[in-house]
Formats: structure tokens, sequence, C-alpha cells
């Protein structure tokens, strides 16, 4: 199935619903369980990277908290091109801030559909 066709199919009342969505990018959990990415495990990784929860998060917080949710120490542009494509998608339009339910849908759908850097020689995301 297409991206776009997937996105189709995954519209609540307008907005992306973006925790019924099937994952398939890359498997984020590095134990080999394939566990499921949800909402809850988002909000502790938010708490983990040292932010408050109840707080909107700055688009370069949002890049952090992803790269600290995949284990990245550094990112790439194919990393962070990602990252703007689900703000758009989640939020309408890359900003300078996102309420924290976006944000945390962002996360989701990035962690959900990220393939890794197509650059051979980058490692995921790392640079």
């Amino acid at each position: 199935m297409r991206e776009e066709e997937m996105q189709q199919d995954h519209f609540t009342g307008g907005n992306l619903d973006v925790w019924s969505i099937p994952s398939a990018g890359m498997s984020w959990c590095e134990c080999g369980q394939d566990h499921e990415l949800t909402a809850a495990i988002v909000y502790k990784f938010i708490v983990e990277a040292g932010y408050e929860p109840r707080q909107r998060l700055t688009h370069g917080q949002l890049a952090d908290v992803i790269a600290y949710v995949w284990k990245y120490s550094e990112v790439c542009r194919f990393f962070h091109l990602a990252v703007e494509q689900a703000a758009k998608l989640v939020h309408g339009k890359v900003d300078k801030t996102y309420p924290l339910g976006h944000s945390v849908d962002i996360i989701g759908y990035f962690s959900k559909t990220w393939q890794g850097c197509p650059d051979a020689a980058c490692q995921g995301g790392e640079s």
C-alpha cells in the first residue's frame, strides 16, 4: 500500500489518526520483540528526554525527542526531512512550537513510517 493510500485510510473527522496506522518503517525498539509504539510510551520518552509533559515542544525539542526514541546521538538531513514531513501531516505545517498532543502524534507518525536514511554510509538516521 502506498503511503498516500495508507494515510487516507486513517483520517477521522479530518484529522490523521496516527495510532491506527500500522507500522511500515524500521522498528524503533531494539529488543527484538517488535513492540508497537504507543502514545503512553511517547509520553514516557518525552519525560526521559528531560521535557515537561504539559508544555509545548519546539521543533528542535521535537527532533531531540525523536532522536532519543531512536537512540540516535546524531542525525542526518534525511532524519530532519522525515520529522518535517510528519509535522506537516499531523500539524498542517512545520512550526516553531507544537501542542503536546500534536508532538506526541508527530513522534508516533515518524516512528511508524521511518525507513532510515537512504545514504548507504549513514546508519539509520545517524550521520
